[in-house]
């Protein structure tokens, strides 16, 4: 996800253009740039900026899962490193009143990869974050995701929704 192709790191690496489509960025090219970083960036995003969305993409995660595969201590491990990050800023976005929504775009098989059939590769957790959201059980679809944060956004679209993941008042 970048602005403008080919991506050119010394051009585009470091965005601040309110006339491009993400106004404000920090982008990586390489899957080992460190998560712990990665969150660094995003909250000197928040403070400088106070965006209305902030997409958050590490991949520490990933790289792990193909390297080592989804039974390693590596994996694992690199869940535990980016849930510290996690634990660091989530209680200041909170009280600044966002809203957060943490999953994955895919999982991860024994066989180092995915994008198969098996439930580990196709299931992901979802976790929220925020008074936006019911905190009532819900089994939101991932194609339900945009339309969703569209709706917390106050967006207009025409995207599916799982209501039931929002609170009463964001629906």
């Amino acid at each position: 996800m970048y602005n403008r192709t080919p991506f050119d790191a010394a051009r585009d690496r470091h965005t601040d253009a309110p006339e491009l489509p993400i106004q404000h960025g920090h982008f990586y090219y390489d899957d080992g740039y460190p998560d712990s970083h990665l969150f660094d960036d995003a909250e000197s995003l928040r403070q400088r900026h106070q965006p209305d969305f902030l997409l958050i993409h590490p991949m520490n995660i990933d790289d792990a899962g193909h390297r080592f595969g989804l039974s390693s201590p590596q994996y694992r491990n690199a869940a535990r490193r980016a849930d510290g990050s996690l634990s660091r800023y989530l209680p200041e976005w909170l009280a600044a009143g966002y809203q957060v929504l943490v999953t994955a775009d895919h999982g991860m098989n024994d066989d180092r990869s995915h994008g198969g059939v098996l439930p580990e590769e196709r299931q992901v957790p979802l976790f929220v974050f925020g008074a936006g959201f019911s905190q009532d059980d819900a089994d939101p679809q991932q194609t339900e995701l945009c339309g969703t944060i569209c709706d917390l956004l106050q967006a207009p679209h025409d995207k599916p929704r799982c209501r039931a993941l929002l609170a009463q008042d964001a629906r």
